[in-house]
């Protein structure tokens, strides 16, 4: 996942992505004070026991080899006040973007920069919106070319508190690979598709893979690399607690985890990350692999990309060992509405139509007599479009 963290705010918010150019919001009288207007002479600080601090952050998915370049500037970042109007412009409130607007979503992996900052009357927020005022995109082997925005404003719900003397951070996480479309005609379209998360301990360094791969004895494993966002890069990698299968090393500078499993078995290990911090932050965490016996069918995907509402989705669930081709159908639970599951080749596919957690089971029967099988339980979120 490329990622960078572009945006310090005084609000508790989540993780997302966007283009922004500062735009001056009068102030607000809140029963907490006058909020600042972005620093602007005359406007009455808060009082510091008050309020709180908030970084918002951008990050982002890998995108696809061929889009080698997406350049975003962002205009504007506003915060909107529980409980006002919502088409109450004086419900929203200003920040102060950094002096660095613009960023190329390939080119910020592991990185966190901050984008704007402000100070906010403590109390509960609503929503998030940014203005994104020009994107450019590059595509391999060509030159860049200016994507159309279906709108230049975007605006994300979530509730989120700000809490005296503390820092909230958003971080909107881009996935350039789904935001890039082309149309038939040759326009390149860039609609965000942004997840949104909240932390309220800038910089605080984590690792941010969501499971690995299970495997099977003498097939070469899928290489996994380990991803960490926060700290300051570069990252050393290393086991804390435990074993890795029999077969499989990690790498202490990619993060990569690869080999060939020699023996079958459930293994635990916890694995730590360090950045190169003066004072060095570290992170750790646990995860669980199983080796299948060599020929077993194993279904070796353990999670599944998150996907975002009314946006393309597309996943593939893989197996190993077993005998002959594969048959691919839902055990249990169900799929989000609008997507299928491919019965031959395992591919999810489709556009969904609801947000939300659905849990599913996932089963592979090879062609055997009798059949071998296998069972997955897996799960996939389904994010909230961001509004234009």
């Amino acid at each position: 996942m490329i990622r960078k963290a572009i945006f310090m705010f005084v609000t508790v918010f989540a993780v997302m992505t966007v283009v922004l150019v500062g735009c001056a919001v009068p102030s607000t009288t809140t029963p907490g004070g006058t909020l600042p207007s972005s620093g602007q002479p005359g406007s009455t600080p808060v009082q510091p026991s008050l309020s709180g601090s908030v970084e918002v952050r951008v990050t982002d998915a890998p995108p696809k080899e061929e889009v080698t370049g997406v350049k975003v500037t962002v205009a504007s970042v506003e915060i909107h006040k529980a409980g006002a109007n919502q088409e109450d412009e004086g419900g929203w409130m200003p920040t102060k973007l950094s002096s660095d607007n613009t960023f190329d979503l390939l080119q910020i992996k592991g990185l966190e920069e901050v984008l704007a900052t402000g100070d906010l009357a403590t109390g509960t927020y609503t929503q998030i919106r940014m203005e994104v005022t020009k994107v450019t995109v590059t595509f391999k082997g060509g030159q860049p070319e200016d994507a159309k925005l279906p709108s230049g404003k975007l605006k994300f719900v979530q509730p989120f508190d700000v809490a005296a003397g503390k820092t909230t951070v958003l971080l909107f996480d881009f996935d350039a690979a789904k935001s890039v479309n082309v149309t038939g005609n040759g326009q390149v379209m860039f609609k965000p598709v942004i997840k949104l998360s909240v932390t309220k301990t800038p910089g605080a360094l984590e690792i941010t893979t969501p499971s690995l791969p299970n495997g099977e004895v003498g097939k070469t494993y899928d290489v996994t690399t380990l991803a960490a966002m926060g700290g300051k890069t570069p990252y050393t990698w290393s086991l804390a607690t435990g074993n890795l299968p029999a077969g499989l090393s990690l790498n202490s500078t990619t993060g990569d985890i690869s080999g060939t499993p020699t023996t079958a078995g459930d293994f635990t290990f916890t694995v730590r990350v360090e950045d190169s911090s003066t004072v060095k932050k570290t992170a750790v965490k646990s995860f669980t692999v199983n080796i299948a016996a060599e020929g077993a069918l194993q279904i070796t995907t353990t999670s599944l990309p998150d996907g975002t509402n009314s946006v393309a989705y597309d996943a593939t669930i893989k197996a190993v060992g077993g005998i002959g081709t594969y048959t691919w159908s839902i055990s249990a639970g169900s799929l989000p509405a609008g997507l299928t599951l491919n019965a031959a080749t395992g591919v999810i596919l489709g556009t969904p139509t609801t947000k939300g957690d659905f849990s599913l089971g996932v089963k592979v029967t090879d062609s055997a007599s009798p059949a071998n099988n296998d069972i997955q339980n897996l799960t996939i979120h389904i994010a909230e479009e961001a509004s234009t």
